[in-house]
């Protein structure tokens, strides 16, 4: 992975970190275990794992910033356009398809055409169900979950 993924890191734990110190171990977590089994997922489907890492680190952005979960998912492709577009190492194209993807990943039980949209919505699943394995997956996920068992050769 880049050097771009490593500033994009550091802005996002300076945020969590000045923003949301009494959640800071759920953010930590939870953004890099989605980023990492978002770029799992990217490379067993060929395509850029560090464009979905990225997705995974920014896809709740909007929690961090505001502290609200209510339509975080678009809000949030907002401020992840304005920390991309900061940063200045992305192509327009790049930002298009990462807002995308984080602007709809809480369409758990729709499917989108875009190959880092379900991606994204795949490894939020992921961390979502793996964090404490003994606990029930949520009624919006389990059939997710389920076929990435699968594809991964869980089942």
């Amino acid at each position: 992975m880049g050097r771009r993924l490593d500033i994009l890191r550091s802005q996002i734990d300076r945020l969590i970190m000045d923003r949301q110190a009494e959640r800071c171990q759920y953010f930590f977590v939870h953004l890099y275990s989605v980023s990492k089994f978002a770029s799992l997922l990217a490379f067993r489907r060929g395509l850029d794992p560090e464009l979905a890492a990225t997705c995974g680190m920014l896809h709740d952005i909007y929690q961090i910033t505001d502290g609200l979960l209510e339509d975080h998912a678009v809000k949030g492709a907002e401020v992840a356009r304005q920390m991309l577009e900061g940063i200045g190492l992305y192509s327009d194209e790049e930002i298009e398809i990462i807002t995308t993807a984080i602007s709809i990943h809480s369409k758990k039980r729709k499917v989108h055409p875009g190959a880092y949209d379900e991606l994204l919505k795949d490894a939020d699943v992921l961390s979502h169900c793996l964090y404490d394995p003994d606990y029930p997956v949520i009624e919006k996920e389990a059939l997710r979950f389920q076929n990435l068992l699968a594809e991964l050769g869980c089942n």
